[in-house]
């Protein structure tokens, strides 16, 4: 039996991760973590009892205490656990968490010499160089998650010598088709209505504004070291053809399932190894269509200012970030309308000044800060 660390246990990777455990049968549960879901939690405890859980939310882990107190499993709060149960000696340790605040827990990972399923892109995002080169020092596999990323790692396997570039496939998400005219118009429930995928709020959210892409061109960048000028964004609106490489004699090799997550999430957990799968296969047959358009930048500026984010370095991809959290999390509250998330991670991008090979202090830092900023930007011109 291996064992795992699950950070994010109730969302949606977490829940599908455990899914995936229960058909391979050799994964024993070290530790589960939650931000306040403790009634999935309470249910996940007594299928798979875990030596502890960590609830972020303190009145939630409370309750939650109060709830097991006839089960061994322990209860610990706060978010500073997140990093004691990221440290924790394991198999694997899959980082689920939504946001930055994934971020310090893959470093403690790192730092205990844990590998780790990444399915948390912000990690690498805000801390791109400093993630990398823990990853480095220690040892440390790191396997990527999201399915573009898990499609470009399989695809590299014997030729990152030759790699031309990067092609990272996108949906489009459920604006696509739209005017900048009609884009004025979209709700949070419009927004919220992926066409291909069934993910949580913020990364559906992102994927309608194109950030999502961006975050992930980012995440390409430090995963498999290229430069961004070789990483190339399409819209595939059929989520088929998960990702692609182009080598150098123009050869291109893609990676294509049906949409669901539990293929990547169950190749991190067997590899290098492969299983049989629960899910159904692609049915080359049954496919219409396979499409890929250039994104467009104007009508999603979002994808536009990753790259020069990216490009930037220091602190501005996690600036970035955390401008769009900020923003996301407005929007999904009513308080903007969906074009003006773009708007505010631009004004806190021209506003920040970058700071240079940035450390774990630094980067803290200028996240608390972009979202200071965004605030007072939406409450200026909301």
């Amino acid at each position: 039996m291996k064992e795992i660390t699950i950070l994010g246990s109730t969302g949606s990777i977490g829940t599908q991760t455990l899914e995936v455990i229960d058909n391979l049968k050799n994964w024993k549960i070290k530790a589960l973590t939650v931000y306040q879901n403790i009634d999935l939690l309470f249910e996940q405890v007594k299928k798979y009892q875990p030596e502890f859980v960590v609830v972020v939310e303190q009145e939630a882990a409370a309750k939650l205490k109060s709830k097991l107190k006839n089960q061994k499993t322990e209860v610990l709060a706060g978010k500073n656990n997140l990093k004691t149960a990221a440290a924790e000696d394991v198999d694997l340790l899959l980082n689920a968490i939504v946001g930055f605040a994934g971020l310090e827990p893959s470093v403690a990972a790192a730092e205990a010499g844990n590998d780790i399923a990444l399915a948390n892109k912000e990690s690498l995002v805000s801390g791109g160089p400093l993630l990398t080169q823990l990853v480095k020092e220690k040892g440390v596999k790191l396997l990527p998650v999201d399915s573009e990323h898990n499609a470009i790692f399989q695809l590299l396997k014997g030729h990152k010598q030759e790699l031309d570039e990067i092609i990272l496939t996108a949906s489009g998400g459920p604006f696509f088709s739209y005017s900048r005219e009609e884009l004025t118009q979209v709700s949070v429930e419009d927004a919220l209505n992926h066409p291909n995928w069934e993910m949580g709020s913020k990364i559906t959210i992102d994927s309608a504004s194109l950030m999502n892409k961006g975050l992930e061109v980012i995440e390409a960048h430090w995963l498999f070291d290229c430069a961004y000028d070789n990483i190339k964004v399409l819209v595939h609106p059929q989520s088929i053809v998960h990702s692609m490489i182009r080598l150098v004699d123009g050869t291109v090799l893609a990676e294509m399932g049906p949409a669901d997550m539990k293929i990547p999430i169950q190749f991190c957990l067997t590899y290098p190894e492969r299983n049989k799968t629960a899910g159904n296969n692609l049915e080359l047959d049954q496919i219409t269509a396979l499409e890929f358009f250039q994104a467009d930048t104007d009508k999603f500026p979002n994808l536009k200012y990753a790259y020069t984010a990216g490009k930037a370095g220091g602190t501005f991809p996690a600036v970035l970030n955390a401008a769009n959290e900020a923003a996301v999390y407005s929007f999904l509250r009513g308080e903007i309308p969906f074009l003006a998330m773009s708007r505010v991670v631009a004004s806190v991008l021209d506003q920040h000044q970058s700071i240079s090979d940035p450390d774990l202090e630094a980067i803290l830092n200028s996240d608390q800060e972009a979202r200071r900023l965004a605030v007072e930007v939406i409450k200026e011109w909301f």
